[in-house]
């Protein structure tokens, strides 16, 4: 169970699910372009996103774990999703890096 922990397994399941099983549903049930655009991409992983990197700085969790959602979600574009739509992985990354900085400033000036 250590090894699992080490490796931050919470994060990869939420990445999984989001990342590969979202998209995947989404265009399994024939959702709309404008609600898999606005609803999905924008609204929902973009506040994942923005979760994860305050999640990830407050347990104090290695900085590398920042790049587990968007890469998984980069396979879940690919796979399941239009070609625009794989550049929003690097609009989760910058994302959850900025949510990491700014819980990380905000923490710091609460000191």
């Amino acid at each position: 169970m250590a090894f699992l922990e080490r490796i931050g397994w919470r994060y990869w399941v939420v990445a999984l699910i989001m990342g590969l099983g979202l998209p995947a549903l989404a265009m399994g049930i024939g959702l709309s372009p404008v609600w898999r655009f606005g609803g999905l991409l924008v609204i929902i992983n973009g506040c994942l996103a923005i979760v994860l990197g305050r999640d990830i700085y407050r347990r104090t969790q290695p900085g590398w774990w920042l790049l587990i959602w968007p890469v998984i979600y980069l396979l879940g574009a690919v796979w399941f999703l239009p070609k625009y739509t794989r550049y929003f992985a690097i609009v989760y990354l910058c994302l959850s890096y900025l949510a990491y900085g700014l819980t990380q400033n905000k923490i710091e000036k609460e000191s």
